[in-house]
């Protein structure tokens, strides 16, 4: 296994050892891996090979079969896979967007004034503002998804974790949908972690690369990894990483 090389940051996650799967069914490791702050992760492997096992092992969704996971009580932001929302209630952008805190409110505790205006931002950050009234479902495929993000953001995450964020876009949907997730990078400073099918949109603004694949895990900068031919079939054979902007190691 190729392993990260060492950081003199404090990870915010770490896996020592750690093996992932479901129930006792094993499926990668033992793995060792860090997740840095600050920096854009983009997982990849072909199906099957334990991309969101992986993911919702650093999550602490699900416990390591060995090894161990060590963290420091992050705050997560979970863009699922998939949303399904019940359509006979009509919720506007903006309330789908107030339920990313609902989690955190206490009891018989609602919605104030400065909640109402940080939501409002948000959806301005991720260019819908303009739609903050309209029914969810009334949305584009690619403005849902921007709703979602949004949702994530509002809980304030150290990490923002995104799940196949572009599926079922179409090809300038899901380049605008990276654009965006590439400003938050900038801009905030966040750590992101996107589980990903189609790379080259993502990698225009990924910072590290983690490969899933036969049960062992590959990760390190895009380029590196690319050049040594980790990524195979995972990536067409013209198939070049172009960075929309010069990427700086995590600090």
């Amino acid at each position: 296994m190729l392993a990260a090389s060492a950081s003199p940051v404090e990870p915010l996650i770490r896996l020592r050892g750690a093996v992932i799967g479901h129930g006792r069914k094993r499926i990668a490791g033992p793995l060792d891996f860090e997740l840095r702050p600050h920096e854009f992760l983009v997982v990849a492997g072909p199906n099957g090979a334990g991309k969101s096992t992986f993911v919702k092992t650093l999550l602490g969704v699900l416990r390591p079969l060995q090894g161990a996971v060590e963290g420091r009580g992050l705050r997560f932001g979970y863009v699922p896979q998939r949303e399904h929302l019940d359509e006979i209630w009509p919720f506007s952008a903006l309330e789908i967007v107030k339920m990313g805190r609902i989690p955190s409110l206490a009891p018989f505790r609602f919605f104030g004034r400065e909640e109402a205006r940080r939501a409002l931002q948000i959806l301005e950050l991720v260019g819908l503002l303009q739609e903050a009234q309209r029914p969810f479902r009334e949305l584009s495929g690619g403005q849902q998804q921007r709703a979602l993000i949004a949702r994530a953001l509002f809980a304030e995450p150290d990490v923002l974790i995104l799940d196949e964020p572009t599926n079922h876009l179409d090809v300038p949907g899901e380049r605008a949908v990276h654009d965006l997730l590439g400003s938050i990078h900038r801009e905030q400073g966040r750590a992101l972690v996107v589980i990903c099918h189609h790379l080259a949109p993502a990698l225009r603004h990924a910072t590290r690369l983690a490969v899933l694949r036969d049960g062992d895990l590959v990760a390190g900068d895009p380029e590196v990894i690319h050049r040594a031919g980790a990524l195979g079939d995972l990536v067409d054979d013209d198939f070049v990483i172009r960075p929309a902007a010069p990427r700086e190691a995590a600090t």
